[in-house]
C-alpha cells in the first residue's frame, strides 16, 4: 500500500538492494529528515514495524518542514528500495530546498531511532 497523503508511506515488496543507492536524492531525503519534527496522527502509538527486508521503523510519524509527513524509513526507502518509490514521490523529493548530507548508517537502514542496521552490509 502506499498513502496518496504521506511521503514515503510505502510498503515494499521486495528485499533491499545488496548496496544503498546514494546520490542526491538520498541525500535530500536525509537533509529533509534531520531537520524532522515528531508529529502528526501517530506519536509513539503504532509500535515499531519490521519490513519485508528486516528494516526497523520507529513508532512515529515525522513532520518535515513543509508539513508533510513522513516516517523513519524515508532514507531507506530511497536508498535501498528507489524502483518502488512512485516517481511523483521522488520529483518531490529532488525538488527538496533543505540541501543534501550524507546519511549516516543508520539513516540509511531505520531513520534516527530505528534498528535492524545489523542486518545490512
Amino acid at each position: 500500500m502506499i498513502s496518496d497523503t504521506d511521503l514515503l508511506f510505502i510498503e515494499p515488496k521486495l528485499r533491499a538492494s545488496r548496496a544503498p543507492i546514494v546520490d542526491d536524492l538520498t541525500r535530500r531525503m536525509a537533509a529533509a529528515f534531520r531537520i524532522s519534527t515528531i508529529g502528526g496522527e501517530f506519536q509513539d502509538s503504532c509500535g515499531v514495524h519490521e519490513r519485508i527486508c528486516g528494516a526497523l521503523s520507529d513508532n512515529n510519524d515525522h513532520a518535515l518542514p513543509n508539513g508533510r509527513m513522513t516516517n523513519s524509513l524515508c532514507v531507506h526507502y530511497v536508498a535501498y528500495h528507489r524502483a518502488e518509490v512512485p516517481q511523483r514521490q521522488l520529483q518531490e523529493v529532488a525538488a527538496f530546498p533543505w540541501g543534501e548530507v550524507e546519511p549516516t548508517q543508520k539513516e540509511l537502514v531505520g531513520g534516527r531511532f530505528g534498528g535492524g542496521y545489523d542486518r545490512f552490509p
